[in-house]
């Protein structure tokens, strides 16, 4: 009889087929996991996942009072073992491109031969992979209760009991249901806000702690559903193909497993901490424990922790004050010296920690001790001793971080259930410098839905996506967004990226960019079929009216009012009432400002407007013929008034203002467009913040033409179903502050933006302009702020940010985008901003369109002047005029053949060589000069105009500016402006978050000393 035979048959009854094998016992002291509890032979503990904190941009007190609020909830944890871990996962990069795609409504077609919406999207997930960014998430595990004989005896005879008495065996479990749910309720309070792990929490954690330095994977194998316990057997799933191997007096651990049926090897190497100085938290150093995070690899933190009852503290603390009451006397009674200023300092300790004794021992005041490990991995032992020598540097000098012996045994400390390795290195403190840790701190802001704008240059790097419609859609907010920054601080870079990655994800946008470089975006392949560009200063005359830009309100729009009708009905007369206000502000406008600021004139043009009435079919040359009839009447001024009228318009921009009626309305029949820019190259502006009285005729004009602008790119919001996702640009807004109507149209859009699902942008190179605006700062949603180097201005992008003034934030922002001081070459990195997304995450962030599948986006939104890219000097340049105006005719040459368009192809010398028809085969010449209205402009002395010239120069350029309205004129000859260069955007940095001088209000860390 064979042996196995003999030992089957003294058991009592023959081994089944597929019983033959041995009994499996993990290698771990884990024995089970049920839902958010692990059980080991001796203890059972609960796990949470602690939120994230933002800690860049909060005042000190706020800062404190989170650190206070930690503190309390561990001082409640009293006569229990913690065990803190700090892991990462990667950017769930395929998650983020699923919700991305699910909420791309109403995405455009794709164009044959352009980027598609696949491609895009495949490039987006490329791009970030590349980044190999992640993010922190941060377990505390709670010692539930320590478990019996009889406990670790049921857990013995599980297998048995399972059979006989199944209830048997949960039976610890139920009898522990009401102390955990007690736990459940004390963590989720302000401060850890935890939650208990869920089964996909706790299968991570056990992966990144078995797995300890293997790469983290990009995504595990799902949990089944419904499935939260795993037995003794189950635990196989993570202990198996992971090995660790440790050298004898190695100063790392081996460590082999298989990813994705490959074999990886990683060196791993555990650290302490030692001994640690006082920190002045948060006034001067920030989390000790967040120090890691700017390091440029992942690190793993494992604490065990002790929270000491109180009275086991109380005699301890009496014999430390008896020791230094001893050694005071011992100085003064005994040798009549004084005492050494460090006893002194002990002294006043004491007498504190002796109040506390009195008055009783307060969460705060809690005492525990424990042991804070750092473990770093590479590829091979060099590779791994250097970044642990990196983060001794790191800590250095405040903090002493030690390299101990036994690294196997420390490895096995992160697994959750494994015993201490070591009591070596333990830490001393109260409960509030062990929160001054603050783990869970980290950049967040964002969400995980919408385009990705860039990356955090904080402490910690992590990707950005902002949906801008989350906040109207979803939390009913405002879609109000102020983009604020001085020149060359990126804003139009950052408008342009916005306004591409979201009309590819569905939406319809409406730009005014006054300079023009934004418009450069109609002429990409995926966008030019659904796109147009209208230049408003030589689109058809009247498309400025002060009466039409403003929308006339729709029935439908309001059927979800209690009474529709009242509410239309009261929508009507306020539209009304809005084009008197601003054509009654726009006529002011025109007028010199002598004339317009005397008390009379207010009250001629009042009157003047009120007669007209507020309909959408008046224009502005009825007015004018209202106070002609008012002068007849013997109103002196009225007629006073109106010839001044009558000279301003005579000027040719004055022209949009007053409409053709003999002309179609082209925006009646262009609704189909989803991406419109409007430009107004060559509109003279004043300089900013400059006084109204030194405005010149043509600034102040251009000033209200850009009102009227800003009018009309709002009225296409109202053109549209309610429900579409629509934005809205607006450039050069630091001067609608300075016009009432101005300010009314902010407020509008900020109060209309949520009823008819509007993102608009206001761009401006300062917060103050924007601040202006009654209610502005309470009623915006999201805020960019880029470099600003004013003191003032930066206090008021500040309150635009809603972040602490005066606590060292102000400086950081004359900070942004650091601009290269001797390189010759230009300055194309990246830009930074401040991006606060409207629902309490405020951080530093670096705007990135670095992506290849992007490349061109990148190219077309380049606004930096490069005197490269013209070949060759003289040649003249088209711009994409509006559908609705003439086709500039090219200089006036004798044609060989007749003509249908040109092109620019060739230059030699003095002379142009323009390629024609449809071929290119037709060639005209020419010669090249300086023209104004068809004269040559001739420099004086020294190659610069005196002032007549220049006098005769304006003259010219307002009869060229005719001629281009003379459908006759034969020489047209367009020029090309802008009105301002910008780089683009982002650049990566430190940020130290600002604060106040140190005060005595801070949390003291320097307990850990001991």
């Amino acid at each position: 009889m064979a042996a196995g035979e003999r030992t089957e048959r003294r058991r009592g009854r023959r081994s089944l087929a597929g019983e033959g094998g041995s009994s499996f016992s993990p290698s771990i002291a884990l024995r089970s996991i049920d839902g958010h509890l692990t059980r080991t032979g001796g203890q059972v503990m609960a796990w949470y996942r602690l939120a994230a904190q933002a800690w860049s941009f909060r005042s000190d007190s706020q800062r404190e009072v989170l650190i206070r609020q930690i503190a309390a909830q561990l001082g409640e944890l009293q006569g229990r073992w913690l065990h803190l871990r700090v892991t990462t996962r990667p950017y769930p990069v395929h998650m983020w491109a699923e919700s991305f795609d699910q909420n791309a409504l109403g995405r455009m077609p794709d164009v044959p031969g352009a980027l598609g919406w696949d491609g895009f999207l495949e490039g987006e997930q490329r791009h970030l992979m590349g980044l190999s960014m992640s993010d922190k998430e941060v377990f505390l595990g709670i010692e539930v209760s320590g478990r019996g004989m009889l406990d670790r005896w049921v857990d013995k005879a599980a297998p048995v009991l399972d059979k006989l008495v199944p209830s048997a065996v949960r039976a610890e479990l139920a009898a522990l249901e009401s102390e955990v749910n007690h736990l459940d309720v004390l963590v989720a309070g302000s401060g850890l806000d935890a939650v208990p792990a869920n089964a996909e929490d706790m299968a991570w954690l056990m992966h990144r702690s078995v797995a300890l330095g293997l790469p983290a994977p990009r995504g595990l194998s799902s949990v089944p559903r419904g499935v939260t316990r795993w037995e003794s057997e189950d635990l196989a799933a993570f202990t198996e193909g992971v090995d660790v191997f440790q050298e004898p007096y190695a100063p790392t651990v081996q460590v082999t497993g298989r990813i994705r049926n490959q074999t990886v090897t990683r060196h791993v190497a555990v650290l302490s901490v030692g001994l640690m100085e006082g920190l002045r938290i948060p006034e001067v150093d920030d989390p000790w424990m967040q120090h890691s995070d700017r390091l440029p690899f992942p690190v793993e933190w494992s604490a065990r922790i002790y929270v000491r009852r109180p009275e086991d503290v109380t005699g301890e603390l009496q014999r430390q004050m008896g020791k230094v009451r001893s050694q005071i006397r011992h100085y003064t009674h005994d040798h009549d010296l004084d005492p050494p200023m460090s006893l002194a300092r002990q002294a006043d300790r004491v007498l504190e920690v002796e109040d506390e004794l009195t008055s009783g021992l307060t969460q705060l005041n809690t005492r525990l001790y424990g042991w804070w490990r750092i473990a770093v991995s590479g590829r091979d032992e060099e590779e791994t001793t250097t970044r642990a020598q990196q983060v001794v540097e790191l800590y250095r000098p405040k903090v002493q971080i030690e390299h101990p012996e036994a690294q196997y045994r420390y490895a096995r400390e992160f697994v959750p259930g494994e015993p201490l390795a070591s009591t070596a290195y333990r830490r001393r403190a109260s409960v509030t410098w062990a929160a001054a840790g603050v783990p869970a701190a980290t950049a967040s802001v964002g969400d995980r839905r919408g385009i990705m704008l860039g990356e955090t240059c904080t402490a910690t790097r992590r990707p950005v996506a902002w949906d801008p419609w989350l906040a109207q859609e979803v939390r009913r907010a405002s879609g109000l967004t102020a983009i604020v920054g001085g020149l060359g601080s990126g804003k139009s870079f950052l408008t342009g990226l916005i306004v591409y990655k979201t009309l590819r994800s569905g939406a319809r946008w409406t730009v005014l960019d006054p300079s023009g470089p934004l418009a450069e975006l109609t002429r990409l392949p995926e966008l030019a079929p659904f796109s147009r560009h209208i230049n408003l200063l030589r689109a058809d005359p009247g498309i400025l009216n002060p009466y039409r830009v403003v929308a006339e309100p729709r029935p439908e729009h309001y059927a979800d009012d209690e009474d529709p009708e009242r509410a239309w009905r009261r929508e009507r007369s306020l539209a009304a009432a809005t084009r008197r206000r601003l054509v009654l502000d726009v006529l002011s406008g025109l007028l010199p400002y002598e004339i317009s600021r005397q008390p009379h004139t207010r009250i001629v043009l009042l009157r003047a407007v009120r007669e007209v009435g507020g309909a959408p079919d008046r224009h502005p040359g009825m007015v004018i013929d209202a106070l002609r009839r008012h002068a007849r009447d013997g109103e002196e001024h009225a007629g006073v008034v109106a010839d001044f009228l009558d000279e301003r318009r005579e000027l040719p921009q004055a022209a949009l203002l007053f409409p053709d009626e003999t002309r179609d309305d082209p925006w009646q029949a262009d609704r189909d467009y989803r991406f419109t820019v409007l430009t107004m190259q060559g509109l003279s502006l004043p300089r900013p913040g400059s006084p109204r009285e030194e405005w010149t005729d043509n600034e102040a004009l251009g000033v209200e033409l850009l009102n009227l602008a800003s009018w009309l790119t709002q009225r296409t919001i109202y053109d549209a179903d309610r429900n579409l996702r629509k934005g809205v640009a607006l450039d050069e807004t630091h001067f609608l502050s300075q016009v009432p109507t101005g300010k009314v149209l902010i407020d509008r859009l900020a109060r209309d933006s949520r009823k008819f699902n509007v993102r608009a942008l206001f761009a401006s190179q300062l917060a103050g302009d924007l601040l202006r605006v009654s209610g502005f700062a309470s009623l915006v949603n999201a805020v960019f702020v880029g470099r600003t180097d004013d003191e003032e201005a930066q206090a008021e992008a500040l309150r635009l940010l809603r972040v602490p003034t005066d606590v060292g934030y102000e400086q950081m922002l004359g900070t942004l985008s650091p601009r290269p001081r001797h390189d010759d070459r230009p300055d194309d990195t990246p830009r930074q901003f401040i991006f606060a997304d409207g629902h309490g995450g405020v951080e530093k962030i670096r705007i990135d369109l670095e992506a290849p599948h992007v490349e061109h986006v990148r190219e077309a939104l380049d606004t930096n002047p490069d005197a490269s890219r013209v070949q060759v000097s003289g040649a003249p340049s088209y711009e994409l005029q509006a559908p609705d105006e003439p086709s500039p005719l090219p200089p006036a040459a004798p044609p060989a053949h007749p003509t249908n368009g040109s092109v620019p192809t060739e230059v030699d010398g003095d002379d142009v060589s323009l390629r024609i028809g449809p071929g290119g085969d037709q060639v005209i010449t020419g010669s090249t000069e300086l023209r104004a209205g068809g004269v040559p402009v001739v420099a004086g002395d020294g190659g610069l105009l005196d002032d007549e010239q220049l006098d005769l120069l304006d003259e010219l350029d307002e009869g060229w500016h005719e001629d281009l309205d003379d459908p006759a004129s034969d020489d047209r000859s367009p020029s090309n402006g802008s009105n301002g260069a910008h780089a683009p955007n982002g650049s990566n940095g430190s940020d130290r978050s600002g604060g106040s001088a140190a005060g005595d209000g801070g949390v003291r860390a320097g307990e850990a000393g001991r």
